[in-house]
């Protein structure tokens, strides 16, 4: 769950993985923390330098740690057949992004339970070479990071096994309350609840202990607690509009019959007579009654003003190929999570021919509308026989 937004530091096992700006602010608050107050508390009378040394090496493979209890997650859910597009380490922890949800109970339960059982395998391997250190008369900085690392990740396996949504363990609850009730709908709006009282129950011992002159402590408790509302909150309203968008076609809420532009014609002309007074952001280019293209707003605007009439449109037209396409009868979910950064506009194809624009840009507002004419509902399916916008194909023009 970004907070500042995010840059890509490379990719694990195939996944991109991301550092939210906001993490600094944590690293350097737990590398303080465990400088200046946790290993000087536990292993007195060392020079401020080896706190510091201690403090950074504990930091940096805590950190390590909650990467792989994120990695847990997505090796799991990639075997169980759900997308996993990034990984990302933010003032939080750590959270593996999904495309979308597990299909069954059991591909939820095991995917969540990846992480916890990471942490804890965790915990087993620095409690090891802990004693291992310990037997062969380490230094004392040293095993006594080890076992502090033991000891985080343990407590971070049975954090998250809190339940309550969003946490790990909220998930395994929805996952048990899905597979014994068949309604994911219900299930998360429990484990939702679940989460929202833990989240609240931690502020309020966040303030309890801000009242007792327990600074830090009381912060970070309030701050989680926080999270944890907000979190459980932001999860449930994109789980409702996710479960929205499978009811809805695609055919529902595109632009059918789009307007197209001749290859030949000056991108001056595209400008006046499309961009500036059509509602469409993207246009499919034709050459001779045949597709060959797309193009859109940014690709017309970075043409300088002189050179406009005498430039034609197929100059700056993107080949239709590059360009995510989606067909009317599916649902309107899988086709945005084709949508690509940078286009504004998805083709929409039938039997070979271009019928439609999507603009995800529009689908809010059109959604919006279906729900108050109460044609869909965030927590039920369309009733049989409605089909939501049924699509009665009249192709305009041949796709490329």
């Amino acid at each position: 769950m970004p907070l500042f937004g995010s840059f890509r530091i490379g990719r694990w096992f195939g996944f991109p993985i991301r550092i939210d700006y906001s993490w600094f602010l944590v690293a350097a608050l737990v590398i303080w923390t465990f400088s200046t107050r946790e290993f000087p508390r536990v292993l007195p009378f060392y020079p401020a330098s080896t706190y510091l040394a201690m403090g950074t090496a504990a930091a940096i493979l805590f950190f390590l740690s909650v990467l792989l209890h994120e990695l847990g997650h997505a090796l799991v859910g990639r075997m169980r057949g759900v997308t996993v597009e990034s990984i990302t380490l933010f003032i939080f922890g750590g959270i593996a992004q999904a495309r979308d949800e597990a299909r069954r109970p059991l591909d939820e339960f095991l995917l969540t339970a990846a992480g916890p059982l990471a942490s804890l395998a965790l915990a087993g391997l620095f409690l090891g070479a802990r004693i291992a250190a310990e037997a062969v008369a380490a230094p004392p900085p040293v095993v006594t990071v080890l076992g502090f690392l033991a000891l985080l990740n343990f407590i971070l396996a049975i954090f998250n096994m809190i339940p309550g949504f969003p946490l790990d363990g909220g998930r395994i609850f929805r996952s048990i309350v899905w597979a014994a009730t068949g309604d994911l709908v219900r299930a998360t709006r429990w484990a939702t609840r679940g989460g929202r009282l833990f989240g609240a129950a931690l502020i309020v011992l966040g303030v309890f202990n801000l009242s007792r002159g327990q600074m830090i402590s009381g912060l970070w408790a309030a701050l989680i607690g926080w999270f944890v509302v907000n979190a459980a909150t932001s999860s449930l309203h994109h789980f409702e509009l996710r479960h929205l968008l499978r009811q809805i076609p695609v055919g529902a809420v595109m632009d059918p019959r789009p307007r197209t532009i001749e290859a030949s014609l000056p991108v001056d002309r595209a400008i006046s007579e499309y961009f500036l007074r059509g509602n469409q952001e993207a246009y499919p280019v034709e050459r001779d009654g045949g597709l060959i293209g797309i193009v859109d707003m940014r690709a017309v605007s970075e043409i300088s003003v002189s050179l406009r009439p005498g430039t034609p449109v197929s100059a700056v037209t993107r080949p239709a190929d590059e360009f995510p396409a989606a067909s009317p009868d599916e649902a309107l979910v899988e086709a945005l999570s084709r949508a690509q950064a940078g286009v504004s506009s998805l083709l929409v194809t039938h039997n070979g021919y271009v019928v439609g624009v999507l603009d995800p840009r529009e689908v809010a507002v059109r959604v919006r509308r279906m729900q108050r004419l109460g044609l869909v509902s965030p927590g039920g399916a369309a009733a049989p026989g409605d089909q939501v916008g049924t699509y009665v194909p009249s192709p305009p023009a041949k796709s490329a």
